[in-house]
């Protein structure tokens, strides 16, 4: 089982968890397989994540290519901000080592 932000969630996705709304009520029940129009009503409910099945540590299969175009994505509202920026490129660094690729460090940043 695995925590995934809502923008983050794609159509075939399994519920790990039921999804209930202010209330309590089960608006989603575990085991649910998400489409676009349940992908669409989890953001109207204004939820910042769900459970689905999957490992924690699971990137899905993405490459490495992915992960740092998802990375730059995350941080683009706040691409001015200098401490921000390191931030995004140690998480970079870690992508990058995890997936056995060396750093250049004399190379600039990628954005």
């Amino acid at each position: 089982m695995k925590r995934v932000v809502i923008e983050e969630l794609t159509p075939g996705m399994i519920l790990a968890k039921p999804v209930t709304n202010n209330t309590g009520l089960v608006v989603l029940p575990l085991g649910a397989e998400l489409d676009e129009a349940t992908l669409t009503r989890l953001q109207r409910l204004g939820l910042t994540s769900v459970y689905v099945e999957g490992d924690a540590g699971d990137a899905s299969g993405k490459t490495l290519a992915e992960l740092e175009a998802e990375l730059d994505h995350r941080f683009r509202r706040v691409i001015d901000d200098p401490i921000q920026c390191q931030i995004r490129e140690a998480i970079r660094l870690q992508l990058r080592t995890s997936h056995g690729v060396a750093d250049n460090h004399g190379a600039p940043p990628t954005t």
